[in-house]
């Protein structure tokens, strides 16, 4: 009896004991602490109880990891709309500010457009002024004497000759300088709305009227710019099909910073006493066919830009001009059209000594033809005109257009104005 008396005590205390630390551990995993874990040893009914809890627990962990992961999804799709709609906002915030820019940029075009439009108008009133000087000419030629027809002489015939040769050609002149102020019109409505439109251009003929643009523009912000334009225009350039409003946004963009980089190196000068000096804000712009790209190079000798800026001028929204000079968006903008258009942009500068910007296009139309662009770009198709931004030389502004060099008649003591050029 009292064998058995001891068996029972050591056998009931150390089952109870494993019962308890069962208990203990289905009470700990009630509170919802699924890692703790017993270890109950033996081989009995007590063991196999552990076993299936042991189970049950691990397919709690799974459950409770797959709540976790249900929850998880949930927040994220919550972040992932909240980044859509603050993506939503920052696009619609972008093209707010490109249109504000290029409205902007229009406005301070407005004083280019107007003296562009001015000289063809003058051309066309002192033509027809002189015409009708002529015309009256004729007139006193054919006048009736005593109601009689007069005679026309051998010289007086000649003369008539002459003057209507005149009234030809002045009449041709007037056509030109009228289709000239039309296409400058045409070219600013264009500026003002997006196109997609590729077609074939004359780029040397692109690049001069845009740089005209651009010079007197500058003028109009400031009438103390003052550039010498040297041109190297390749007359072998073939026409290239080209989205025109776009690359006429790149070279006016471009122009914009060299008659501005050029203008803070002549106001540096003079700020240093430098009256005297023989520093001439000069901008050479060329051309020329290389193979089977096209080369367009426009070199500034103005204020130049040191290494680490020439890296981030093509980043958007970087600028070094002052914010109301500039907003950082041109050079970025017009990588972008030149990478649409197949080129690539090099920038080459010596800070205080020049900044010369190479534009390499295909002649075959780039992407337009089939050439795919891996990083097409993040901007809008309604690109801005933004005079760029680091104090960079890339200028230019064309001084020869469609008949500008000639000089009209003066009528009535009035001269033709011409381009004003420095």
């Amino acid at each position: 009896v009292g064998a058995l008396l001891v068996s029972w005590l050591v056998i009931g205390r150390s089952l109870l004991r494993r019962l308890e630390m069962l208990s203990a551990w289905m009470r700990t995993m009630a509170a919802g602490d699924l890692e703790a874990r017993a270890e109950v040893g033996g081989h009995d009914e007590v063991t196999d109880m552990a076993a299936a809890l042991e189970v049950f627990r691990q397919h709690a962990l799974e459950v409770q990891r797959l709540n976790l992961v249900e929850q998880l999804a949930e927040e994220l799709q919550g972040k992932n709309d909240e980044l859509e709609k603050v993506l939503g906002d920052l696009q619609t915030a972008q093209d707010q500010i490109v249109m504000q820019e290029k409205l902007a940029a229009l406005g301070e075009l407005t004083a280019g457009v107007a003296h562009e439009i001015r000289n063809p108008l003058n051309f066309v009133k002192n033509f027809s002024e002189a015409s009708g000087e002529l015309i009256s000419e004729l007139r006193d030629i054919l006048k009736e004497e005593d109601g009689e027809s007069k005679e026309i002489t051998e010289d007086d015939r000649s003369y008539i000759l002459e003057v209507s040769g005149d009234l030809e050609n002045n009449l041709e002149r007037v056509l030109s300088h009228t289709a000239r102020a039309n296409r400058i019109v045409e070219d600013m409505l264009k500026m003002g709305r997006s196109s997609t439109t590729w077609q074939m251009t004359d780029m040397n003929q692109l690049l001069e009227e845009y740089a005209r643009l651009a010079y007197h523009s500058a003028r109009g912000t400031d009438q103390d710019v003052l550039v010498d334009f040297q041109f190297d225009l390749d007359e072998n350039m073939e026409e290239m099909e080209v989205v025109t409003q776009d690359m006429g946004r790149v070279f006016l963009n471009m122009v914009g910073n060299s008659c501005y980089a050029t203008n803070e190196r002549r106001q540096k000068v003079l700020a240093a006493g430098g009256a005297n000096s023989d520093y001439m804000p000069t901008i050479w712009i060329s051309t020329k066919r290389e193979g089977e790209n096209a080369i367009i190079r426009i070199r500034d000798n103005g204020m130049g830009m040191p290494p680490d800026v020439q890296e981030k001028i093509f980043n958007p929204f970087f600028t070094t001009k002052p914010t109301d000079k500039g907003t950082g968006l041109g050079l970025a903008i017009s990588s972008d059209i030149i990478r649409t258009h197949g080129g690539v942009i090099e920038v080459e500068s010596e800070e205080g000594e020049f900044t010369e910007m190479k534009i390499t296009l295909p002649l075959s139309g780039g992407a337009h033809n089939g050439q795919a662009e891996e990083d097409a770009p993040a901007w809008p198709r309604e690109q801005l005109v933004d005079d760029e931004d680091a104090p960079e030389d890339a200028s230019l502004d064309g001084n020869a257009e469609d008949g500008a060099d000639e000089e009209a008649p003066a009528a009535d003591g009035d001269e033709a104005q011409d381009d004003e050029r420095p």
